[in-house]
């Protein structure tokens, strides 16, 4: 069931809407507290018992093929070591991918960020900006799981068919899992899948997924959400008439959607930032127009660096 979304605290939309500078004087202090909607700390047990059940697996594959290697077996058994591996490669994506669990939870402020933030200066359209990498781990962990399926597959699929005679039902189906392993590692290759990342430069923001990309022009951004997803999620709302571009970069695994509305939605999932310093450095730049000419400079990788509270420079 989708939870409701709600815009974070006081600065709802109309005050992100603003194209001028808060009064001097006001509150411009952003806190390191997460917002209400993660406030409740997402404990996601089936992510768990996922990751559990997989360990359970490797092990039970490990012993089973704990001594393939040195033997002239021919069939499933050589490849239970592989096996073994690729429920490890899948208990490690999940706990990496959610991990942690509660970093949109509450946390004092003197806590550090779950996670170190990766920025860098990039050149996107002949125009500067201010990227946030996309987790390099948990996207290798990705292609090592595909990989070794890859292996897996193919190789049980081969010796089935020399074991055998004729072309048994099975060595198709595994043939199959093989060339959708495949594809993917092609894709991979060719660029149209990638760790991603999201960046943010003095025209709009640009977010490149595993499988979409999605820009929108900062005249165009109208607030920010924080969403519940059973992770953190943060929603940069456009308007209804947002010049707002998108596109599936793979057609062949559509497995990242693309809302039905200008949005752009950041699974802090994939971005190697804490989601809440990632919030507030969002919310500084659509609350305060004039600081986003920086972006695309040193000034702005220091300031995210340097994590909130995060104030303006003139006030």
């Amino acid at each position: 069931m989708r939870r409701p979304v709600v815009p974070w605290g006081g600065r709802g939309t109309e005050a992100a809407t603003s194209d001028t500078e808060p009064t001097p004087g006001t509150d411009a202090t952003y806190d390191t507290e997460p917002p209400s909607e993660w406030q409740h700390g997402t404990r996601n047990l089936h992510v768990y018992a996922a990751a559990g059940a997989a360990v359970l697996v490797a092990i039970f594959a490990a012993a089973r093929g704990a001594g393939a290697w040195g033997t002239d077996s021919v069939g499933a058994d050589r490849f239970y070591s592989i096996l073994a591996v690729l429920m490890l490669l899948t208990a490690a994506f999940g706990a990496t991918f959610w991990w942690p669990a509660g970093s949109g939870g509450r946390r004092r402020s003197p806590s550090p960020p779950s996670r170190t933030p990766r920025v860098r200066y990039v050149e996107t359209a002949g125009r500067g900006g201010t990227e946030i990498g996309g987790r390099r781990p948990v996207f290798g962990l990705l292609l090592a799981m595909v990989l070794c399926g890859t292996f897996l597959s193919l190789g049980a699929a081969v010796e089935i068919v020399v074991g055998n005679e004729g072309l048994p039902l099975v060595a198709l189906v595994l043939a199959l899992v093989a060339g959708v392993c495949l594809t993917f590692l092609v894709e991979v290759a060719l660029g149209r899948i990638r760790a991603g990342s999201l960046v943010l430069g003095p025209d709009g923001i640009r977010l490149r997924g595993w499988f979409v990309e999605s820009y929108l022009p900062w005249v165009s951004v109208r607030g920010l959400r924080a969403v519940d997803r059973g992770f953190p999620e943060i929603w940069i709302e456009g308007h209804g008439s947002a010049a707002w571009a998108r596109r599936r970069t793979s057609r062949v695994f559509p497995f990242e959607r693309l809302p039905a509305e200008p949005r752009i939605e950041v699974d802090s999932r994939h971005l190697a930032v804490d989601p809440v310093q990632l919030y507030r450095f969002l919310e500084f730049y659509v609350e305060h127009p004039r600081h986003r000419r920086e972006l695309g400079t040193p000034a702005a990788a220091e300031r995210l660096a340097e994590g909130p509270p995060f104030t303006a420079d003139d006030e």
